[in-house]
């Protein structure tokens, strides 16, 4: 009977610190000591020679896993903005009072012209449950780390059982979208308030409009075709229900409370009876004739019962705010506010498809060929085609039977126009945007279905040829008649920018610096129009950990990151109405809003720093020295573009580092089938996410910090001279700092070590482990002809160059000790999989042989390996029905199994998976990171 020792979570990790400090004062000796691969030894001969139990080591990571989550919720608290909380209210009354001494009439126009925008987006980044996104809402909220939610934490897994699915994300977005609901409520009474004490005569005809929220959960499909119009539109039927529920609550409740609003409550209810039938027809089997059938004529018919608008019911709270005394007023306001930012939905939506998708819809009508670009004669040809186009009529047949994405995404945006919110406006985002051609296709689409005063058309830069001719892309789109005259009747020039993925396309920090020009570009085209009434809409799409474009400083910081002052400015000194949106991503986009408190703080946070002071933004330093500015920027581009073109660089991003990763989303990674990694894809292909993910989970978020110890190079005194005196550098370079806080190229290199056949060759001959000397020469074998442990040391030393002249200005802390023993049980823990793969019969077929197990483990294919032993070695066999009607005895198991191959290799490998990727998990903490 094993004996382990009687150790607890605090022992073993004060053991495992001091053993660690141990192995970093060896560098002293030894400048090649790895004290990340040397404690991931020292954990792997533990729980080979039985001195650790694995229980202790899965309770020392959950230990570890809870202290990095209960961190990052603190950090939360005071990046949003909750501690000064009523600061917050106060600087917003203050706002609405410095903009009330323009009068009323410029007070009005202010206060009902939406500055800013939330969007809530989905995408693979739901690495965390509800139960756990619930408790680290509490502790952000909580003024005192509270006791009973860090009791409730402990009790939680954190490992999913699986991804979840859309309707899973739509129902978080729905739960977001009431606290941000119910945020927007707040800033609006404190911007009425102001109105009511300095506005006496005039304030209850105020209706603000401040913000708008939006969501394309369930209505993006660029990257994925799981999301078929029927979803899309049941979606949208259910936020219509939901919507008229909460107006019609809020209505009633102001009754009770006497203010006049019984007509009003009537009319939502009859309105709640419609959406609810017009949803629960939807809710049936469409690819049933007769239900599509019977659910489109019913929604399609004519009914005095349904709600096609909150315009409908503005004449009956007029009346009522007549009436009503102050108090009631500023309650009734306060829905009517509501109503016109939010229309017969939770929020306003957005579609998005992909350049392609309109391509190909266009491709016959404007006469595309392959290698088509905006020349003047194709555009001359479309634009006329655009102004010639006549809307025609479309029924649920019509999409039913499309089978072009653009034409079908259209339709369906006809109908929910038509038939669910006629006010509403609906965004068409277009990824990938890369000429003036593709706008004009979408518009010319718009005009084709009935659209063009009701949709925003949106293209998307962030690819590296959009960044890079985006003002020119804009400026074609302002000079062709046809989409200025759509501009014009619209009253909004809408463009997308992309962080997340134009970080994969040209590394993080010239994709910041590159958004930032087309944004300025943006708002110099603007003015050369000429346009008058036309509001900019700029939404920034980024994510919220390191290394999608998302700032590790507080709300104001990251929005000064997304757009810069010196951006902001150019629209303002051009008098340019701005809207500035930007968007809130998965689980750890909607932390931000993940109780009603978090949620007001950081509402509250992006209105006081939407209407910040910028008019001393272009004397920064950055921009008074634009050449030195441009040499960093084209420094660390080009070194980034060269990274991405390494072999090696490419190896890591492949199948160990992919499979490292949780499923997060919906929307499924692409994920390599075979193979080093060195051959399968362009990291330019790689989704932004698990790009970034992959990086942090090696300890090196290189496409962060490459680079920029060789632009600093250039000039470094002039370097720390601009990072003293430009706050744009301290904005930028300040995801540079926190990133090097968190990188160790020894946890990189650990990885490498793992794979290297003269460690276990070492360690086969050591004499230390007797045991284990067979196995060990085994794991060395296979990794004889692996190019793993040669691809990862290789880019450890091109890292670690850059890394020896980017620490000059940024110094390193290595002294993260909890990341760094993390990093450490994970590999001791991948050790242990190799080990007990020796376990395997040598000959088997092809999937579960000894030798195909410790390849596939080198890129970690440990889910298939899983399930493939499964299948071919189950722990028993169902006996054979002719087998009991044998007379002959026996004393032998009715039907054999391979019990031994179950408890001694299946089990444990099962375990071992389930806690790398707790570690997984554990480690995106570290990183405010894929929550």
């Amino acid at each position: 009977m094993t004996v382990y020792k009687r150790e607890s979570s605090d022992e073993l990790r004060q053991r495992l610190s001091a053993a660690l400090d141990t192995h970093a004062d060896g560098i002293r000796s030894d400048p090649q000591s790895n004290p990340v691969k040397r404690l991931a030894y020292d954990i792997s001969r533990e729980v080979e020679d039985r001195s650790i139990a694995f229980k202790g080591i899965e309770a020392l990571v959950k230990q570890l896993s809870d202290e990095a989550a209960i961190a990052r919720a603190r950090r939360l608290r005071t990046r949003a903005g909750l501690d000064r909380a009523d600061e917050l209210r106060d600087s917003v009354a203050e706002i609405a009072k410095t903009q009330s001494k323009l009068g009323w009439d410029a007070f009005k126009a202010w206060a009902e012209a939406p500055a800013f925008g939330i969007v809530l987006t989905a995408h693979p980044t739901f690495s965390l449950s509800r139960d756990i996104r619930n408790v680290l809402g509490d502790i952000a909220t909580a003024k005192t780390l509270p006791a009973a939610s860090v009791k409730t934490l402990k009790t939680f897994p954190y490992l999913p059982k699986r991804a979840p699915t859309l309707i899973e994300e739509h129902e978080d977005t729905q739960a977001a979208l009431i606290r941000i609901q119910a945020a927007l409520d707040s800033a609006n009474r404190i911007v009425l308030q102001v109105a009511r004490d300095l506005f006496p005569e005039q304030w209850t005809t105020l209706t603000p409009h401040l913000a708008d929220a939006y969501s394309w959960v369930g209505y993006d499909i660029d990257g994925r075709t799981d999301i078929s119009w029927g979803d899309a539109l049941r979606l949208r039927l259910s936020e219509k229900r939901d919507m008229i529920a909460r107006y019609l609550t809020d209505a009633e409740t102001l009754t009770a409370k006497g203010a006049k609003l019984s007509a009003l409550a009537e009319r939502l209810q009859d309105g709640l009876k419609s959406a609810r039938r017009d949803l629960t027809l939807f809710e049936t089997d469409l690819n049933e004739t007769e239900n599509l059938v019977a659910a489109a004529n019913n929604l399609t018919r004519q009914s005095d019962r349904r709600l096609m608008s909150t315009d409908d019911l503005v004449s009956v709270i007029d009346a009522a705010i007549t009436d009503a005394d102050d108090a009631t007023a500023l309650d009734i306001l306060t829905l009517k506010a509501r109503m016109a930012a939010f229309g017969l939905g939770t929020a306003r939506i957005h579609f998005r498809v992909n350049a392609r998708h309109i391509n190909a819809a266009m491709r016959a009508a404007f006469g595309l060929k392959d290698d088509t670009s905006d020349n003047r004669t194709l555009i001359r040809r479309a634009t006329e085609m655009t102004r010639k186009t006549k809307a025609r009529p479309v029924n649920f047949a019509s999409l039913a039977l499309e089978r072009s994405t653009a034409h079908e995404k259209m339709i369906l945006s006809a109908q929910i126009h038509k038939y669910i919110d006629a006010s509403t406006p609906i965004r068409l985002l277009i990824a990938e945007t890369e000429d003036s051609l593709v706008p004009l296709g979408a518009l010319y689409l718009a005009r084709l279905y009935g659209l063009e005063e009701h949709l925003d058309i949106s293209p998307l830069f962030e690819t590296s040829d959009a960044l890079n001719n985006g003002g020119r892309i804009i400026g074609k789109m302002l000079e062709n008649s046809a989409y200025r005259e759509y501009i014009q009747t619209r009253g909004v020039f809408a463009v997308q920018t992309g962080f997340s993925d134009a970080g994969r396309f040209m590394g993080q920090l010239p994709a910041t610096l590159a958004i930032e020009r087309v944004q300025s570009q943006l708002a110099r085209e603007l003015d050369k129009a000429g346009l008058e009434d036309v509001t900019a809409l700029v939404f920034n799409t980024h994510g919220e950990g390191l290394g999608r474009g998302g700032h590790p400083g507080t709300v104001a910081q990251r929005v000064d990151y997304a757009m810069s002052p010196y951006a902001i400015r150019q629209f303002e000194k051009r008098d340019i109405a701005l809207r500035h949106e930007t968007s809130f991503q998965g689980g750890d986009g909607f932390l931000w809003f993940q109780t009603p408190d978090l949620a007001e703080a950081t509402v509250l946070s992006l209105f006081e720093a939407r209407f910040a002071d910028r008019s001393e933004a272009e004397a920064d330093p950055f921009y008074t020295e634009r050449d030195f500015s441009w040499d960093l920027y084209r420094t660390i581009q080009n070194a980034q573009e060269k990274l991405y073109d390494d072999p090696d660089y490419v190896a890591i991003l492949g199948g160990f580092g992919q499979n490292l990763l949780i499923p997060t989303g919906s929307r499924a990674v692409k994920r390599a089938k075979s193979g080093s990694g060195a051959d399968m894809f362009d990291p330019r292909q790689l989704r932004a996410i698990p790009h970034n993910a992959i990086l942090q989970q090696f300890g090196c978020p290189a496409n962060l910090f490459y680079g920029v110890g060789r632009a600093a190079g250039i000039d470094p005194e002039k370097f720390e001279s601009l990072l003293q005196r430009s706050a744009r550098a301290k904005s930028i370079f300040a995801l540079v700092d926190t990133t090097m806080g968190r990188t160790n190229l020894s946890i990189l290199t650990g990885y490498g070590r793992l794979f290297d056949p003269g460690f276990w060759v070492s360690r086969a001959l050591s004499g230390q482990e007797p045991m284990l000397a067979e196995r060990s020469a085994v794991v060395a074998d296979t990794l004889m002809t692996s190019r793993w442990r040669s691809q990862i040391m290789d880019l450890s030393n091109r890292l670690r160059f850059d890394i020896l002249e980017t620490q000059r200005q940024f110094p390193r802390d290595e002294s993260n000790d909890i990341l760094t023993i993390l990093h450490a049980l994970r590999l001791a823990i991948v050790m242990k999989m190799m080990i007990i793969a020796t376990e395997l019969p040598v000959v088997s077929d092809s999937e579960t042989s000894r030798l195909s197990v410790l390849q596939r483990l080198q890129t970690f294919q440990i889910d298939g390996i899983i399930e493939d032993l499964e299948a071919r070695y189950p722990a028993t066999k169902p006996a054979l029905d002719w087998t009991r009607e044998l007379t002959e005895e026996t004393d032998l198991p009715e039907s054999g199994g391979f019990q031994h191959i179950a408890d001694e290799v299946i089990k444990p490998l099962s375990r071992a998976r389930d806690l790398v990727r707790q570690i997984t998990v554990a480690v995106t903490h570290h990183y405010d990171a894929f929550g």
